[in-house]
């Protein structure tokens, strides 16, 4: 009867026990794998960090060289924070500039790649572009198939310009902008 009691007590209580602690564990990818001090970093974390960084071989080696230098910059910025570096106005204004140039350089590319896609050269105007570069070069040899990887590129690069040019020019023409040159010494 004892014996049967302890096999009822494991199957009734420690068993189902078990079973939930194992059920309750995170998913692999968010298991806490880093820890320093009280910052904590999920194994899917360290993934994604890794895949942006600028290893070019996931091996062993490369993800231990990863992991190594990850810590020791945590550990430098958790000293800057812990001497209050994080807060001074130098700190805080080059975040600023970071961030407004990151996201310059975000929007610009975004609207380039938009007026890329939508600007095209017509053969019309490639002709029409050979035509004038023949009366201002009239001992010019080459054939229009020559010439029309060229003019195409030319052109849309005129395209491009224009049309980012003229998005800006809208943004401008949107906005309430104020401002006093003789302050600012643009007069």
């Amino acid at each position: 009867m004892f014996k049967i009691n302890k096999i009822l007590i494991f199957v009734l209580i420690i068993f189902p026990l078990f079973f939930i602690a194992s059920c309750s564990q995170k998913p692999p990818s968010e298991q806490i794998a880093v820890k320093i001090n009280d910052y904590t970093l999920t194994t899917g974390e360290f993934n994604e960090l890794f895949s942006r960084s600028s290893v070019s071989v996931d091996t062993s080696k490369g993800r231990k060289e990863f992991l190594n230098n990850l810590i020791i910059c945590k550990l430098i910025l958790q000293e800057a924070e812990r001497e209050g570096l994080d807060r001074k106005e130098e700190f805080l204004n080059s975040i600023e500039d970071f961030w407004e140039q990151s996201l310059l350089t975000i929007t610009v590319d975004k609207k380039t790649l938009e007026i890329y896609n939508k600007v095209t050269v017509t053969d019309k105007e490639i002709e029409d572009a050979f035509e004038k570069w023949v009366e201002k070069n009239p001992e010019n040899t080459k054939t229009l198939d020559d010439m029309r990887d060229f003019i195409h590129k030319q052109l849309l690069n005129v395209k491009q310009s224009l049309a980012f040019n003229s998005w800006v020019q809208a943004l401008k023409s949107k906005a309430q902008i104020t401002v006093d040159k003789k302050a600012l010494g643009v007069e």
